[in-house]
């Protein structure tokens, strides 16, 4: 009787930097999976199955390693869920080497190899890892040669005074590539400008702007989609307020430079906004820094009602003295009170958790609910040790 064939489970993972596009329905992302499906398919005899789930990504570059797709088959290889990895190219997984050996480090620690449908390499032999590092190398050359040549042709199209993209500041729109005022929407940034320079709050900007249903800029992509038009919240303001396309200036070869369009402020009233801008920026929020790291211990544990994690913040100095609060990320975003949450002070929260702690550990019978139960049922736990005064 002969042995039966040991099954494989093999995941594709697909990916393109394009976003899908809704004209097309067989997009790079699908080709790739057919023809990954297809190599699979022809080792059937060998036991190879393809997994049920799909990993891939639209839309993302492979300069990175911030892919959801991507994670998701780290994770399911980490869960022993996957036997092999199947692609079509190999800088489909990454177009840096260093990342790229990350990545070989990570497989090779759970014994998943990967197979590249058009490009026949034995990574376990040290010529295929060889020939595997060179081929990554030149991805990366390429993606750092694409890049350069996308600067050169955005300098090169801003400085002929046309306008590269299809979404531009509010203000203006673009016509036949070129930067036009829009009327309606030089009103809304021309107020914005001058209600800041006679020192206007920008909490109180903001709140008039969104109750009388303003939004920020609003264009659709070459795919047709709307993007954009939301409600106006703090960045968006501050945003606005240091833009330098609205004193008629663009940005190319590292600098500002004169561009071919209309401003909409004038320099009087951007020397004013950028004065008290510098001003507020001196005295105003204060983020903590590295040696304030005790008084925010607990940044990324502390969440509000909404489930958002609230951001460590400390007051302007009053006295000489400053206070760490937790607050709402809404409150940061709209101004304060925009999230209905009270403030908690750091200090206080600080004193109520390390109470907790001590209570905590001067009972060992507390203490041993919250052990984990492999931990306490494991034969060399003693017991003793934990009770012992």
């Amino acid at each position: 009787m002969t042995e039966q064939t040991p099954i494989k489970r093999c995941a594709i993972y697909s990916r393109s930097s394009v976003e899908k596009d809704n004209r097309d329905s067989f997009d790079s992302v699908s080709a790739q999976f057919m023809a990954c499906a297809e190599f699979i398919g022809s080792q059937v005899g060998k036991g190879w199955r393809l997994v049920d789930t799909i990993y891939e990504d639209r839309g993302y570059s492979g300069s990175h390693l911030r892919r959801a797709g991507f994670r998701a088959l780290l994770n399911d290889i980490k869960l022993g869920l996957v036997d092999a990895v199947v692609v079509h190219r190999l800088d489909r997984l990454t177009r840096n080497l260093s990342d790229f050996q990350q990545i070989m480090t990570e497989l090779n620690a759970h014994d998943v190899p990967v197979v590249s449908v058009t490009q026949q390499i034995d990574m376990s032999h040290h010529v295929g890892r060889l020939a595997t590092n060179i081929i990554t190398s030149f991805a990366e050359f390429e993606r750092e040669m694409v890049g350069q040549r996308v600067k050169e042709k955005r300098a090169a199209t801003l400085e002929s005074g046309r306008w590269q993209g299809t979404s531009c500041p509010l203000g203006y729109v673009v016509e036949g590539d070129r930067l036009v005022v829009d009327q309606a929407e030089l009103k809304i940034v021309q107020e914005i400008f001058t209600r800041y320079a006679s020192k206007e709050s920008v909490t109180a900007i903001l709140n008039d702007l969104n109750a009388r249903g303003m939004k920020t800029k609003s264009w659709r992509i070459r795919t047709g989609k709307l993007k954009g038009g939301k409600a106006f919240n703090r960045n968006a303001i501050y945003t606005l307020l240091k833009n330098r396309v609205y004193l008629g200036e663009v940005f190319y070869a590292e600098f500002w430079q004169e561009g071919a369009h209309d401003s909409i402020i004038n320099d009087e009233l951007w020397g004013k906004v950028a004065a008290l801008l510098e001003a507020r920026s001196r005295r105003g929020e204060s983020r903590p820094s590295s040696d304030e790291g005790s008084i925010f211990m607990l940044r990324g544990r502390v969440f509000g009602a909404d489930g958002r994690a609230m951001s460590p913040w400390l007051s302007s100095a009053y006295k000489g003295r400053k206070y760490a609060y937790y607050i709402p990320q809404k409150e940061i975003a709209e101004g304060a009170g925009a999230s209905g949450l009270p403030r908690l002070q750091a200090a206080n929260l600080n004193e109520q958790v390390w109470s907790s702690l001590r209570q905590l550990l001067s009972t060992p019978e507390q203490l041993l609910v919250h052990l984990p139960k492999p931990l306490t049922e494991s034969p060399e736990f003693d017991l003793s040790l934990v009770v012992k005064d």
